[in-house]
């Protein structure tokens, strides 16, 4: 009997676990699934945390098969879509208030991510459930700590207990693995710990993290994304305040006397964009930026010189395509004439400008990247609550309002683009500095904000937290320094220092595995059994990533003299390949990737497409 071990049992090993019992057939197989978190749901969607945290992807997104005409079925049938199981299976499997939840559910909701994680627990049991009789799964709910080659060629796991599985084959799953504390952090533990303050690194938080955040104090927060709007439900309505519906601004926050003061800030100092609360039926993308066009350009390729003029194209276009749909009456030219003058013209160039301006006559009818990537405007002093408090409102207002939906066609134009840039990054056509510095660590930052963001209900209760005086925002350019036995904050636009006995690092760790905490990861990279994605410049100069190397094409693991181990994969978002905030479940890529590296961990072809 052969047997694989899975570290890593959240979705991703879920969905290798799932190919793998689909490829094995009748073959004997021993496959032993490592991961101290529930099973299915794993450390980011167990049950156990507070309804308050919402997922940030609709329930219409969330899927972990994606069809009959992707791959070959398993004994677990074309499992359902979190939507399916919402009206099919989950009434019969819930109970209580997530049973009564998840029937007022729709495609276009927001769910708590416990109950999406009774969604993955039930395929988990389902895909055991159904495994061929030739197939034994064992689960061990505890860490795996170290990987070695044995004496026989097979693999030794050891767990954290320090018992060890032999397997022939190894798939490291386990998802975004927390990032040592940096320097500043460390040095900001170390001076709370001397004057009794209370510091909190960055990384996930639930309410037990949270818990001995002081009640009625001022505590900052640094960082203003989806971890803030985490802490703030947990610190405001998880102590029990209550929003209800208010005639004047739509929510109404009744606060319940636990809440700290939140003091808000970030370099750009707003919140990530609102989903968007409406639909649109694009037109066929990408058309300008494609790989082809890309290939007209030479090599190597800079993403801001080459790229970005572009993608801006494609934005625009479909920007311009739904408003001359929407705005006939706006515009003096048709869509086809419009559309046709466009093809041979560069995005920012004279002649595009020109065409612009005699066909859009209203300069604030025209697409600027301005219309996504915001910014705050020069204000101060009290000034800057309301101004922020108005450029959310305003965030809302378009994202929820169809008549702003050719902003909504220009988001869909962005993404189109993600595919072209991963087929480009992945056949190294980028320099190596272009690749790093202005792709992974300049623009898809920026396509997270436009793009990831919280479901527009949780901006709006920030809005009502605002005007109760619960959140008080730092602004753009916030810095915090630690001095005089407290923690002081100051941003670029306010003309007050704010004060605080508590600092929150409301934001994620980049992982790399340069600082990895994992204790395997650890251990293969510093004995060079696994090694950082780095991109080498003709000139010599390298530029790495962080991420976990791979072989391209079967996912095996490359050590630091460039051989791929032939037993030993990884897959998921800390594995080298560009990732963004669509790349999970529902992903057209992730059902693939699990699926080539079950078939390559077990030497079998892939079968033939459905038809």
């Amino acid at each position: 009997m052969s047997a694989v071990c899975v570290v890593g049992a959240g979705p991703r090993g879920t969905s290798v676990l799932e190919r793998l019992c689909a490829w094995a057939d009748d073959r004997p197989l021993e496959i032993h699934v490592v991961d101290p978190f529930p099973p299915g749901p794993g450390r980011i969607w167990r049950r156990e945390q507070s309804d308050l945290l919402w997922m940030n992807s609709t329930v219409a997104d969330v899927r972990m098969f994606t069809g009959p005409g992707t791959a070959k079925f398993g004994n677990a049938g074309a499992v359902p879509t979190f939507e399916e199981w919402l009206a099919t299976d989950a009434p019969h499997e819930l109970s209580g208030e997530l049973a009564a939840l998840a029937q007022r559910l729709s495609g276009r909701s927001f769910a708590p991510r416990p109950l999406v994680g009774e969604y993955y627990s039930w395929v988990f049991d389902r895909v055991i459930a159904t495994a061929p009789g030739s197939v034994r799964v064992v689960v061990h709910r505890t860490r795996a700590t170290d990987l070695a080659d044995g004496p026989d060629g097979r693999q030794l796991v050891t767990l954290a207990d320090g018992s060890r599985l032999a397997v022939d084959q190894v798939v490291l799953a386990q998802g975004n693995f927390e990032a040592r504390a940096t320097d500043e952090e460390r040095d900001l533990s170390a001076f709370a710990e001397r004057h009794g303050l209370r510091y909190f690194p960055s990384g996930y938080f639930d309410e037990a993290r949270l818990r001995s955040v002081p009640a009625g104090e001022p505590v900052l927060l640094r960082g203003f994304g989806l971890t803030f709007i985490d802490c703030m439900a947990l610190l405001c309505e998880g102590r029990g305040g209550r929003f209800e519906p208010d005639p004047d601004h739509g929510l109404r926050y009744l606060p319940c006397g636990r809440e700290p003061v939140l003091f808000v800030g970030s370099r750009r100092g707003l919140p990530y964009r609102a989903k968007f609360g409406y639909q649109l039926e694009p037109p066929p993308l990408p058309r300008f930026f494609t790989a082809e066009a890309a290939g007209e350009l030479g090599v190597p390729l800079e993403f801001e010189r080459d790229l970005l003029p572009l993608l801006s194209k494609e934005v625009a276009a479909a920007y311009y395509h739904e408003f001359f749909r929407t705005n006939p009456d706006r515009v003096r030219r048709s869509w086809p004439d419009f559309s046709a003058d466009l093809v041979d013209l560069d995005w920012g160039g004279r002649e595009w400008d020109e065409l612009v301006a005699a066909s859009v006559p209203e300069e604030r009818d025209r697409f600027s990247w301005n219309l996504l990537d915001r910014h705050l405007d020069t204000v101060a002093g009290e000034d800057l609550q309301a101004a922020i408090r108005d450029h959310i409102a305003e965030d809302l207002r378009h994202r929820g309002d169809p008549a702003f939906s050719p902003e909504l066609a220009a988001v869909q134009g962005l993404l189109s683009a993600v595919g072209v840039l991963i087929e480009l990054a992945e056949s190294e056509r980028l320099s190596a500095r272009s690749l790093v510095v202005e792709l992974e660590n300049g623009f898809l930052p920026l396509l997270s904000f436009i793009t990831s963001g919280p479901p527009p209900q949780r901006l709006a209760e920030l809005l009502a937290l605002s005007r109760a005086g619960v959140v008080r925002f730092l602004g753009p350019g916030t810095q915090v320094r630690a001095e005089d036995g407290v923690f002081r904050a100051t941003g670029a636009l306010a003309s007050d220092v704010v004060e605080a006995r508590c600092l929150v690092e409301s934001r994620l760790r980049t992982p790399s595995l340069l600082d990895t905490d994992d204790d395997l990861l650890q251990r293969l990279f510093e004995r060079g059994e696994c090694v950082a994605q780095t991109h080498r410049d003709p000139d010599g100069s390298d530029h790495t990533t962080g991420k976990i190397s791979v072989r391209a094409g079967d996912h095996r693991l490359l050590r630091a003299d460039g051989t791929a181990h032939p037993t030993r994969f990884a897959i998921g978002p800390y594995v080298a390949g560009v990732h963004t905030g669509t790349s999970g479940p529902g992903a057209s890529g992730f059902f693939a990737g699990s699926d080539l590296v079950a078939r390559t961990a077990l030497a079998v072809a892939p079968a033939p497409v459905s038809s």
